[in-house]
């Protein structure tokens, strides 16, 4: 049925619980978990134009991408915790505008299934739908299960 699963991840509750029911998909079918992190990535205008003066202009991207690391890591221990193979999970982090590269990355990776959190970390109150996630239900190229 399913062969690859994406699950994008972020430390909200919502991916959280997109995590629990990509892994019970993989119980089911032994499809494969990519763990996809995004951070947003600045830019070196939008680095110089921040209140706080870093030494050096990456430190955002770099506190950013470790930060992403940390979260990948902890999905990945916890899909694991779930009775997910560890051979069959695996744990990305990419830069840049989250919707696109999600989108980008399933198609790149020729995932069959997306499974994403209805509310990510910039989530408002009372909101349905996050924008990431209904980006990505519409630009996907394969189906995308909103949790």
């Amino acid at each position: 049925m399913f062969n690859r699963i994406l699950v994008p991840v972020d430390g909200s509750r919502g991916a959280l619980n997109a995590l629990e029911k990509a892994a019970a998909l993989h119980l089911l079918t032994g499809a494969e978990l990519y763990l996809l992190c995004v951070f947003k990535h600045h830019s070196l205008l939008e680095a110089s134009l921040s209140m706080v003066r870093p030494a050096k202009l990456d430190i955002p991207d770099e506190a950013l991408k470790e930060y992403a690391t940390e979260i990948a890591m902890h999905a990945k221990a916890h899909a694991i915790e779930l009775g997910v193979d560890a051979l069959s999970v695996r744990s990305f982090i990419k830069g840049g505008q989250p919707s696109r590269i999600i989108s980008r990355f399933a198609f790149k990776h020729d995932c069959d299934l997306i499974v994403i959190g209805a509310q990510g970390t910039n989530g408002e109150k009372g909101a349905l739908l996050g924008s990431v996630a209904q980006r990505v239900a519409g630009s996907a190229h394969c189906p995308t299960l909103v949790v």
